[in-house]
């Protein structure tokens, strides 16, 4: 349709209708653009258990920032983010030029225009709807021109920006899941760690005590105060020290190596230790309260995304029963030569609506088939919550376990010290055997490393309940 002085018409309603749909898109993607990720998906909203910064947090924002799968996390939020910005792309105009110049005998075939034009309509809904295969010929030979295309009403685009954003926020609460997690692997690695190297400062003591006590049995035995066998009782004591000790470093070798995973460093690279007073410690919490901060549970936001993304599939897929609206329009010059001017200048504009009546029922599928998907994530909601509630019960329990656990091998721990006191100083003046001393040197070795796996196992259930009960505030 030739429109030689309409073209600024079909140019003013281009731009309104463009405005006016970036006015229905624009301010709730502003929105979900500004607002944290933490805030959008429920991700770091809990309230941390210490204000003072210890090395142990170090460690894990070291993690944190420098962990290969939580980079990918990231990177997989960012492409969540970039296909929102693509889908609402779809609501725009679309706005290209193209110039041809032919040399031929015969007449230009003007489905060479047309055809693309409704190529891109076809793209825009997502379905071969218009025909691309026009063919009918003007005498012209070149042709030079600008294309727009705009799609009026298509409820599948809205629902395709719906499923958009809630993949990306499902993809920001995994990315807050994955650090969570995170935060808590590396500080229990590093319990590990710390843990085995206590181990190892324990067995070197115990080595210089059972060396000592050789020298004390060789002593005896050239005195005649005791018999040969205290000497070999006191070398296979000191044999089997070594090979405990042998064994808890390679088990710090091992925990050092799986912190420093964690941290993307080479295996072997040396990490401080810090007193164990600045080990994680609870404060006072009850189950009830416990259970209540674990609704901040990332995994609770990623159910949320989830059944988000249904619902908009199911949208979409309503959508494909209702009709849909485009314009299509180009303004150019056309002619035997390259005038530009209003004597050779032509416009095209289209309103297309197009209805599906029937598709041999794949509509209907994918509709049942989003249902069932809704139908899905409401299990797998309900199911999240049971599982969470399980995680908190357990992990408190674990907490409390572990309390009790460090008052046992306390006291324990000062009932084999007395022992061996005693023990000892007997052995020392010849009235206790050395195999009462063993004895009593082993007991007083293996209260010394219960005490220091229930410290560091309390402070591991400690980080556990953290993480269960997102008692931490996670970057």
């Amino acid at each position: 349709m030739l429109l030689r002085s309409g073209h600024l018409l079909l140019s003013a309603v281009t731009v309104a209708i463009a405005a006016v749909t970036l006015l229905l898109i624009w301010p709730r993607e502003v929105a979900a653009q500004t607002a944290p990720v933490g805030t959008r998906v429920g991700a770091a909203a809990g309230a941390a258990v210490g204000a003072v910064a210890t090395p142990l947090d170090s460690i894990a924002r070291l993690a944190i920032e420098r962990n290969l799968g939580l980079r990918q996390s990231r990177e997989a939020e960012r492409q969540g983010a970039l296909a929102v910005r693509q889908a609402r792309g779809l609501f725009l105009p679309t706005l290209g030029v193209e110039a041809r110049y032919s040399e031929l005998n015969g007449a230009i075939d003007i489905g060479d225009a047309i055809n693309p034009a409704y190529a891109a309509l076809n793209q825009l809904i997502g379905r071969d709807e218009f025909p691309t295969n026009i063919h009918q010929t003007l005498p012209f030979k070149q042709e030079t021109k600008l294309r727009s295309t705009l799609p009026l009403f298509n409820g599948a685009l809205f629902a395709n920006l719906a499923a958009a954003r809630a993949l990306r926020d499902l993809r920001g609460a995994e990315r807050a899941a994955a650090t969570r997690r995170l935060d808590a692997d590396a500080r229990i690695a590093y319990l590990n760690y710390a843990r085995a190297s206590r181990a190892v400062e324990i067995f070197d003591a115990t080595v210089t005590v059972v060396a000592e006590n050789q020298r004390v049995a060789e002593r005896l035995v050239g005195a005649g105060a005791a018999t040969g066998d205290a000497v070999y009782r006191a070398r296979a004591a000191a044999a089997d020290v070594q090979q405990q000790r042998a064994e808890a470093v390679r088990a710090r070798d091992a925990a050092l190596g799986m912190l420093n995973l964690l941290l993307d460093r080479d295996a072997d690279t040396p990490v401080a230790m810090f007193p164990d007073s600045l080990l994680p410690a609870m404060r006072p919490l009850t189950l009830d309260e416990a259970l209540a901060a674990a609704q901040r549970r990332e995994e609770r936001a990623q159910t949320a995304a989830g059944a988000a993304a249904a619902r908009a599939q199911g949208r979409a897929a309503a959508a494909t029963f209702m009709p849909s609206l485009a314009l299509a329009a180009d303004y150019g010059v056309q002619g035997a030569d390259y005038h530009f001017d209003r004597a050779h200048d032509a416009a095209i504009a289209s309103v297309v609506l197009q209805w599906n009546l029937f598709n041999g029922g794949q509509d209907a599928a994918r509709r049942e088939q989003a249902a069932s998907a809704r139908r899905t994530m409401a299990l797998r909601s309900a199911d999240a919550d049971r599982v969470i509630a399980l995680d908190v019960r357990t992990s408190f329990d674990a907490v409390g376990v572990a309390r009790q656990g460090v008052t046992s091998a306390t006291a324990r721990l000062d009932a084999a010290r007395r022992a061996f006191q005693l023990v000892d100083r007997r052995f020392t003046e010849g009235l206790a055997s050395h195999l009462e001393w063993s004895d009593a040197r082993s007991q007083l070795t293996a209260s010394e490393l219960n005490l220091v796996m229930s410290k560091y196992t309390k402070a591991a259930r400690v980080v556990d309940l953290e993480r269960a009960s997102a008692l931490r505030a996670i970057p």
